[in-house]
């Protein structure tokens, strides 16, 4: 076959493929939630994201996003919350899957807005992606993911963050020097750590199998030395104390601009 009759069979399977292309199904629930500053939050959910953001105002507000393919495997996505003042808990469970060549579809999303005092004591997520952003005035989460990529994005709450195989990111726009603590592991994966440069943390960072780049570092390393651990105080006054560990990957720390 000549590779201009190639090229046109490729392409006119590709067109077939995108006309008989079908989109998901999709089921949006909105619930809120009148609870107390310090509530408790744990999710767990097999496919698809959870993304939970920290706000100056009360209660809790959750929005649950389910697509599959068809409408019974839709339907037999179940999403079950059990809310109080003091705790709002959240499972996911998925139809099982009859066999190999049957429909494995099925995701969902949670979109959750928290007070920023709450207290997420689980988020666990098999794959996707897990973002955690605003926690702060002695708000806290625990986080793990088994496969994709997670975010902890400007909390000045206690972390503990684990990815098992994937990325992930620890970042902050600005600084507030507090007392807290940020904990983060990847098994298998890169880890990335941002922080203005006015910050003030102390810092200890671990890669057993991979390499450190750290912007902040002030000692002198020769040509092709691998870095593979970093213990050192940034900034005056450290309240802050940051672990990151990566078993089976590198650590980059990225000093941003004030």
């Amino acid at each position: 076959m000549s590779s201009g009759r190639f090229y046109s069979l490729v392409l006119c399977v590709l067109g077939v493929t995108s006309a008989f292309a079908v989109e998901p199904l999709e089921e949006i629930t909105d619930q809120k939630f009148d609870v107390d500053a310090d509530v408790t939050l744990s999710v767990q959910n097999i496919d698809g994201s959870i993304r939970v953001y920290a706000a100056d105002r009360p209660g809790v507000i959750v929005q649950a996003i389910k697509k599959a393919y068809n409408t019974e495997r839709l339907q037999g996505i179940v999403v079950d919350t059990k809310a109080s003042r003091k705790s709002v808990a959240i499972t996911t469970s998925f139809p099982p899957r009859k066999n190999v060549l049957s429909d494995r579809s099925g995701t969902v999303d949670y979109v959750i807005v928290v007070p920023q005092t709450a207290k997420i004591t689980q988020l666990e997520l098999t794959n996707g992606e897990v973002l955690v952003e605003g926690l702060r005035n002695g708000g806290s989460a625990k986080a793990h993911l088994v496969n994709g990529w997670m975010i902890g994005h400007n909390c000045f709450g206690n972390l503990d963050l684990a990815v098992e195989t994937g990325r992930l990111d620890v970042a902050y726009d600005w600084w507030e020097n507090h007392e807290f603590a940020i904990k983060a592991l990847t098994t298998h994966g890169g880890l990335r750590a941002i922080f203005p440069s006015d910050a003030s943390i102390n810092l200890s960072a671990t890669a057993l199998e991979g390499k450190i780049a750290n912007g902040f570092g002030t000692s002198k390393t020769s040509p092709g030395e691998v870095v593979h651990s970093v213990a050192e105080v940034i900034g005056s006054d450290a309240h802050t104390v940051v672990s990151l560990e990566a078993r089976g990957g590198n650590i980059r720390i990225d000093k941003m601009p004030y």
